[in-house]
């Protein structure tokens, strides 16, 4: 587990966190999300020990991690946003000067080429590589002593469609006995792989939780959109047979075809309920489903400026 306790981080008039606490189990991927400038780079630097905090401590298996501290380092992979390269070497020989420096074997390169699909240009330098493969290859060099920590900043940044699934998938598989910590702007990948996010903004957490839990933080209500041929008015026959109805809309009429959006409270789910009496009513039922907010919706609600 990493326990990140009252953390506080400030460069010079500028406070990029501020008193953030929160904990990361075990065989979970956690999702960081946050505007640019919100702290999360900062935050990852503090849990890998290249960056000292003001004050506040990151446990590791309740060991706390100092930017001396060497045995931490050794258990945490990370693959900065800027992904720092040797250009003047080829991609093999940059990968075994990694794996020498965290006294791997060459048969783990062997594994991390094919594991992240460098055979193709495992003889290539560095400087003549697309950012796709770069990325790749500070992929591989982050996971080449199989740490139990993964810290990962904009991974697949200037990945094609393709290549950032392989990574995500790549991400999933290492989940197993680790944890992930990912940091990214693209919030539906957050959505397929993290199984918790933490939002930060202006070095503040401002939510955490999983996707539902999230939800509920932005949509204060159920909302459930209803629509079909009906021989009543259900704005005033459904709360009238069925409790928990805080509000009833007809939002649209077509062809004889009525849609409404239900609200009910959070803790409140009628889905079940009109099933049961549409069957019982003979009516003709074309949509019955809970209406979301996406996780970009909930980013941009819990960030917006409110001054």
């Amino acid at each position: 587990m990493i326990r990140i306790q009252n953390i506080t981080k400030t460069f010079g008039n500028i406070t990029a966190l501020n008193n953030v606490s929160f904990d990361i189990p075990d065989n979970q991927i956690l999702g960081l999300l946050g505007p640019n400038g919100a702290g999360k780079t900062t935050l990852m630097r503090i849990i890998t020990g290249y960056l000292n905090q003001d004050s506040g401590k990151v446990l590791i298996d309740d060991k706390e991690v100092t930017p001396d501290n060497i045995e931490s380092k050794q258990i945490i992979g990370y693959l900065p946003e800027n992904n720092p390269l040797y250009d003047d070497m080829n991609v093999y020989e940059y990968l075994k000067f990694i794996a020498e420096t965290r006294g791997v074997n060459n048969e783990r390169i062997k594994e991390v080429v094919e594991v992240c699909h460098l055979k193709d240009v495992v003889l290539r330098n560095l400087s003549e590589l697309s950012k796709g493969y770069r990325q790749r290859v500070g992929f591989a060099a982050a996971i080449i002593h199989n740490p139990k920590i993964l810290i990962l900043d904009e991974p697949t940044a200037g990945l094609d469609p393709n290549q950032a699934h392989e990574a995500r998938q790549l991400i999933k598989e290492f989940k197993k006995d680790k944890i992930v910590v990912i940091s990214t702007h693209i919030l539906s990948e957050v959505e397929e792989i993290a199984d918790r996010v933490v939002i930060i903004n202006k070095g503040q957490i401002v939510a955490e939780g999983n996707i539902d839990e999230l939800h509920n933080l932005v949509l204060k209500r159920n909302v459930v959109r209803f629509g079909g041929k009906f021989d009543r008015d259900l704005i005033k026959y459904l709360p009238a047979v069925l409790g928990g109805i805080y509000r009833i809309t007809l939002v649209s009429e077509e062809n004889g075809i009525q849609e409404y959006e239900i609200e009910t409270e959070t803790d409140t789910d009628i889905r079940e309920q009109l099933f049961d009496l549409a069957l019982k009513e003979n009516w003709r039922v074309v949509e019955l489903h809970r209406i979301s907010v996406s996780l970009q919706d909930i980013f941009r609600e819990l960030t917006k400026d409110k001054n």
